[in-house]
């Protein structure tokens, strides 16, 4: 997960006078298409932390089929609609057929 270049995630920075105040970021999320594009962070869980989690006891293309149909279904709203379900049914299927 990508921080905050202000408050490096700690969510408070510290100004001139001395005082400690929260950071703008939790008010407005930092737009950064390449670390942080808005259509993989939903409900404060960036994508990438829940695919790395879902595939960790997997390795080769279970690994790989499981996380693209995951990242197709997580944006498939914000990006390519039922486009991007069809591209995740489609990992599933060869998953399907590599387990069967």
């Amino acid at each position: 997960m990508s921080e905050c270049p202000k408050c490096h995630g700690n969510h408070f920075i510290s100004h001139p006078d001395g005082a400690i105040k929260p950071c703008d970021c939790t008010k407005t999320p930092v737009f950064d298409p390449v670390n942080r594009p808005a259509h993989y962070s939903k409900g404060g869980v960036e994508c990438i932390d829940a695919v790395t989690a879902a595939v960790s006891d997997l390795s080769g293309f279970e690994a790989h089929a499981t996380a693209s149909a995951i990242q197709y279904l997580w944006r498939w709203r914000q990006k390519g609609g039922a486009q991007d379900l069809r591209k995740a049914r489609w990992f599933i299927d060869r998953l399907i057929e590599e387990v069967d």
